[in-house]
């Protein structure tokens, strides 16, 4: 029960969407930058990390919408 209130809380500062949508523009701001092949593999790392968080963002969501 701890844990789910944990989670609403996460989503009524914003929302998944809204998360969702500024974890892209970091990622597209890595992507579409002018020294592209300046992206170091750490750099890739967390272009990675970033679209996993935002799947587990998308799908938290989803299953806190299921319980509600």
């Amino acid at each position: 029960m701890k844990q789910q209130n944990i989670v609403n809380e996460f989503f009524l500062r914003d929302s998944g969407c809204e998360m969702i949508e500024s974890i892209h523009t970091l990622v597209e701001g890595y992507l579409f930058t002018e020294n592209l092949a300046q992206v170091t593999p750490e750099m890739r790392l967390h272009i990675v990390n970033q679209l996993r968080v935002a799947t587990l963002i998308a799908k938290l969501e989803a299953n806190n919408a299921c319980r509600r």
